[in-house]
């Protein structure tokens, strides 16, 4: 590895570091070259997503993000300038990761930008698939997994934390104007935005919160046969997330309305208990 893509790997820890994720965090469990790779896509979807969460208008967001387009175009061509760029252009080639997994996270945040909120549960599993999945695939392939098995439960396990992330940003989102949850389930449950805007929601909202938590417990038990298609370092990194993931849905699932008066975080304690039972179950399947 030349100097110059060790400063670019080097490039792509720091801002993981700074993104201060749990996630990030736990890459150590991964040998050095898939840890490296991990760090790269991170990198370059947090960077990806802070274009669409930046302040600047949207003009200015739109502009930023064709550019990392024609930057990212000539980084997988060998014409990197970009440091993660550059990184991430040696990981897809190191590991053979699908290309148009990267284009998609960048649709994603296209569809943040130009957001105009979901009419269908079907419209808003593509978005998911789109900021969430797509990153969770890539991963696959960094992590060695080469089975077509496992694609179908690691998108369902990307759309489960998605809509988990959803959930917990309920009220956030709602006063950038941002409305994720389908407009036909907002009818259905007879709910509108204003209602997650206080501090108090309805017994409407109660019930639409608890509908999409029965929706991600499904999404999060079809995701987790993801482990079964994984080894060592990638098997246990899964398993942290995935228990981490669901531990905060379940606080949403105990009190719906939660998520309107605090964003919902697992304790120190809740995440140490977490990060021992990977530990200590090694290759043994989650067990929760």
């Amino acid at each position: 590895m030349t100097p110059q893509l060790e400063a670019a790997y080097r490039a792509c820890r720091r801002t993981a570091q700074r993104a201060a994720s749990n996630f990030a965090c736990a890459f150590w469990l991964l040998p050095r070259d898939q840890r490296r790779g991990t760090e790269a896509l991170y990198a370059f979807a947090r960077l990806s997503d802070d274009i669409a969460d930046s302040p600047e208008p949207l003009d200015h967001r739109r502009a930023r993000l064709a550019a990392w387009r024609r930057e990212l175009a000539a980084a997988l061509a060998g014409r990197a300038t970009d440091p993660v760029l550059r990184a991430l252009a040696d990981t897809a080639a190191r590991f053979v990761v699908p290309q148009h997994l990267l284009w998609r996270i960048l649709d994603g945040v296209e569809m943040d930008l130009n957001h105009r909120g979901f009419a269908t549960w079907a419209d808003l599993r593509r978005y998911c698939e789109h900021v969430a999945s797509a990153v969770g695939l890539a991963c696959l392939a960094i992590w060695g997994c080469r089975d077509d098995d496992a694609i179908l439960p690691a998108a369902d396990c990307g759309v489960a934390f998605q809509l988990t992330n959803i959930l917990r940003d309920l009220t956030e989102d709602g006063r950038q104007g941002r409305v994720y949850l389908p407009r036909d389930e907002l009818a259905r449950f007879g709910c509108a935005p204003i209602d997650w805007l206080g501090p108090v929601g309805t017994p409407q909202l109660r019930e639409l919160i608890a509908f999409q938590c029965q929706r991600a417990a499904g999404l999060f038990e079809a995701g987790r046969r993801t482990e079964r298609y994984l080894d060592g370092g990638p098997r246990r990194l899964f398993q942290l997330m995935w228990s981490t993931y669901r531990g905060l849905l379940a606080q949403i699932e105990r009190q719906p309305l939660i998520v309107l008066r605090r964003r919902v975080r697992l304790s120190t304690s809740q995440k140490l208990v977490c990060a021992a039972r990977v530990l200590l179950a090694r290759s043994q399947p989650l067990s929760l």
